[in-house]
């Protein structure tokens, strides 16, 4: 009698084949999400090894139940544990992936831009090409922009541009409006401080653009792009949030918020010491015999001037700067699900386009109250030391938003929202290495913060030296307090509440 193949002991072996495939491939997976882990330079050894382990385990329990042919219910068992497993290392090495990549792109270095910008009359609706041979007011004070900007037309349109320079924004639209030019050539930047400004409130308003483009901003930046050490524990960074309206993050514009924060990783002390908008102080780039300007004007030049400007002020040095944009804060907080606020006043937003009741206590924000949350200062009688209040909880309710297992069901779109809205020098490496630490020795970090404060006025300054101001004269007895506190952080000294030796709040 002839004899016949097993159908069934072949469609056996063939499973069996594939299945080793399939945990060959399961094991590759686990390895390299062990890998992608390890290539953060996050983890120290221990925490290496019990990554290892937890990987390990599966790995080994998955191969004892799949390499048998006898028992199909625990081979069955195994491939079901092979693919769970296998998505789990999958969106592993794509949240590690994708947080890393945002981690690069934050810390990568980038030129800072000026938004250069063409305006006319607001009843001239001449195009650019019918400006060509009339005369462009330009602004002294930005002349490596301007120049950046003249040569970038004059390429484009093939032409040479006429052009009248004045020392400040008020004296640029005066000479339009008085028919002295035909048109302005200047950065966004620059016009927006005419809305702080006694009848130039509405300025904007008479004005059309023609043309906007971004130039690259010459800076020196001398930030040491090296990791801390034991040795070097402690150090600074400037923290600017910009009230650029440009949604290129390294576009120059004022600073709204300017926070120091010492830290001391050593005794795990923070010191966020707050500087008002309007603190009247020597811009880095300014001489003697210059007047002073409003700290937020600094931002107009840069954000190195800005860092420079308060490490001159302070007597210190500030090794990095953290850049937020806070109009793309707003994306980060409806990415997160919104946050919560306690608020010390009951009060109605004075900027925002729509109306916006907060009520004292405990608010829950999306992105756009959030927003108008950190930049009303109008509604409070002591105006920015408020808002410096204000920005602190804001910043302190997204850090902890963004550290709940919550932050898991959004982090795509978290991360995306992040790579948009901030901006550091702070190296890559020592990040992580402060990462690694916190995961090695653990410990809460004391936080603490700090305001100087002064009287408000109204002066001359060095961006605007044609008209008064409202700024605001420093304290000095604050600012003596913060050079101190600053001190003790980078002595290895705990501070309990800074604010406890001075008033609750400037006067103005």
């Amino acid at each position: 009698m002839g004899k016949y193949p097993n159908k069934k002991s072949g469609r056996l072996g063939f499973d069996f084949f594939l299945n080793k495939l399939a945990l060959i491939a399961f094991t590759i997976l686990g390895g390299y999400f062990v890998y992608t882990a390890i290539s953060t330079q996050m983890l120290d050894a221990l925490r290496i090894g019990l990554l290892c382990a937890v990987v390990a385990v599966p790995v080994i329990v998955v191969w004892w139940l799949s390499l048998t042919r006898s028992k199909p219910v625990r081979l069955a068992i195994g491939s079901v544990l092979a693919m769970i497993f296998c998505l789990i290392f999958a969106v592993g090495i794509r949240y590690i992936n994708i947080g890393m990549d945002t981690l690069n792109n934050i810390t990568a270095e980038e030129d800072e831009t000026s938004l250069m910008t063409v305006y006319v009359r607001s009843d001239d609706d001449r195009n650019m090409e019918d400006l060509l041979d009339e005369t462009f007011g330009t602004l002294s004070m930005t002349e490596a922009n301007t120049k950046a900007a003249i040569q970038q037309l004059d390429q484009e349109y093939k032409t040479t541009l006429s052009t009248k320079a004045y020392a400040s924004a008020t004296e640029l639209v005066d000479a339009l409006a008085e028919g002295e030019v035909d048109a302005i050539l200047t950065d966004q930047g620059h016009m927006s401080v005419l809305e702080d400004l006694e009848g130039y409130e509405d300025a904007m308003g008479g004005l059309r653009e023609v043309k906007s483009f971004h130039v690259v901003v010459e800076t020196e930046n001398n930030n040491d792009k090296t990791s801390i050490s034991k040795a070097d524990s402690v150090f600074s960074v400037y923290i600017s949030g910009s009230d650029s309206r440009d949604s290129n993050i390294m576009a120059t514009g004022r600073s709204d918020v300017n926070i120091i924060a010492t830290v001391n990783t050593e005794t795990r002390q923070v010191l966020l010491l707050n500087t008002p908008r309007d603190f009247y102080i020597p811009l880095a780039r300014s001489s003697s015999y210059d007047y002073p300007d409003k700290l937020t004007h600094a931002g107009l030049y840069g954000v190195d001037e800005s860092k420079d400007t308060l490490a001159q002020y302070y007597g210190i040095d500030i090794d990095y700067y953290f850049r937020v944009n806070f109009t793309g804060f707003e994306t980060i907080i409806d990415a997160l699900g919104g946050i919560e606020v306690d608020s010390e006043h009951d009060f109605y937003s004075t900027i925002a386009p729509t109306t916006i009741h907060y009520t004292q206590g405990i608010n829950k924000l999306d992105g756009y109250e959030a927003l108008y949350y950190v930049r009303e200062r109008y509604a409070f009688v002591n105006g920015d030391y408020q808002r410096g209040i204000n920005q602190m909880q804001v910043i302190q309710a997204v850090a902890g938003k963004a550290m709940s297992p919550a932050m898991l069901t959004n982090f795509t779109s978290l991360m995306d929202a992040v790579d948009d809205c901030f901006k550091t020098s702070i190296p890559t490496d020592l990040i992580t290495a402060l990462v690694r630490d916190q995961l090695a020795n653990g410990g809460d970090w004391n936080i603490v913060t700090y305001y100087v404060s002064g009287t408000g006025s109204s002066e001359y300054t060095y961006s605007i030296p044609s008209q008064k101001a409202y700024v605001t004269i420093p304290d000095e007895s604050t600012v003596e307090m913060a050079k101190d506190l600053m001190q003790q952080v980078r002595d290895g000294k705990i501070i309990e509440d800074p604010n406890a030796a001075t008033s609750d709040a400037p006067s103005y």
